[in-house]
């Protein structure tokens, strides 16, 4: 694959080999693949048993079941799906802050790259929805490599717009995609929590599975300025004057407390919640949880 700006060899190259994004929750999918299906198939993992009917293949029939009880039933074994991933990738204008490195846009774009070509290098399928206050772009999931250029070509061409609304977003896609998968946000998440929080579980009660990875600057978090600042509204406009050594453990508690309300959230809808501050290198936060995400799922 030609060389693109935020599918970078060193990240793949750090990432835990032989280890699959696994869904947790049954899937939908036209391929056999790595993930558990609603219907039933052929597999070398047995489910349970149903009722015989005329026209049953008998090599399916559990003679051991008919010997024991005098009863027909039928061998029925868990099919496995290909999964569809959709990567919502927040570009309203908080994302594109920083104070040293990436902003949290081009972070959240290497790591939408690099879960894509994970999932796609997987036979799963892959797709990518933009968002600020609307849907700015939307690739379906697929599974090609020309998909996974698309996709990257996306990428490499979003710039950071409007105030954000992540929960209209979860909304709107709740009600429209039909088929179950996984869905995996990538924002900052500076919404109004509870609001996030509902969007969320509307897209969990359509049995979708649901990572969400809060990009947040180290300054957000620590705010390790020293002289009197004017703090600037990057999406509602306005600016406003703070002494940021006075105002930094009031400020500390409240960032904490805001992502304690969308973690427990999260955790109490069972979506997985990461917080990721972006000055940890992007390789390392994605090992540790594809390999948390492992001992997990099954």
């Amino acid at each position: 694959m030609p060389q693109h700006q935020y599918l970078d060899p060193h990240i793949l190259a750090h990432l835990p080999k032989h280890i699959e994004l696994i869904a947790k929750r049954l899937v939908q999918g036209l391929f056999v693949g790595y993930h558990r299906s609603p219907y039933f198939g052929s597999s070398v993992e047995f489910a349970d048993h149903r009722q015989y009917y005329p026209g049953d293949e008998l090599r399916t029939m559990d003679w051991r079941v008919w010997a024991k009880h005098d009863r027909y039933c039928i061998k029925r074994f868990m099919m496995e799906s290909q999964l569809k991933a959709t990567i919502l990738l927040d570009c309203s204008a908080s994302m594109d802050f920083r104070s040293n490195g990436l902003s949290k846009l081009e972070y959240g774009c290497y790591l939408a790259a690099s879960l894509c070509y994970l999932i796609i290098h997987q036979n799963d399928m892959a797709g990518l929805v933009s968002f600020d206050d609307s849907i700015r772009d939307y690739l379906p999931p697929r599974g090609s490599r020309m998909h996974m250029r698309l996709i990257l070509h996306a990428l490499e061409r979003l710039k950071t717009g409007r105030q954000t609304n992540v929960a209209r977003i979860c909304h709107h896609l709740a009600e429209t995609m039909r088929a179950r998968g996984m869905v995996i946000v990538i924002s900052d998440l500076l919404d109004e929590p509870d609001e996030i929080i509902r969007g969320l579980r509307h897209l969990r009660s359509a049995r979708h599975d649901i990572i969400v990875f809060q990009l947040l600057d180290n300054a957000e978090l620590t705010l390790p300025y020293r002289e009197l600042s004017d703090f600037e509204d990057m999406e509602a406009g306005g600016s406003t004057p703070v002494d940021p050594i006075g105002f930094r453990q009031d400020y500390i508690s409240r960032i904490e407390e805001f992502c304690a309300r969308l973690r427990e959230g999260c955790v109490h809808s069972n979506i997985d919640y990461v917080r990721v501050n972006t000055s940890e290198p992007i390789e390392k936060m994605l090992f540790n949880y594809l390999v948390f995400r492992a001992r997990h799922s099954r």
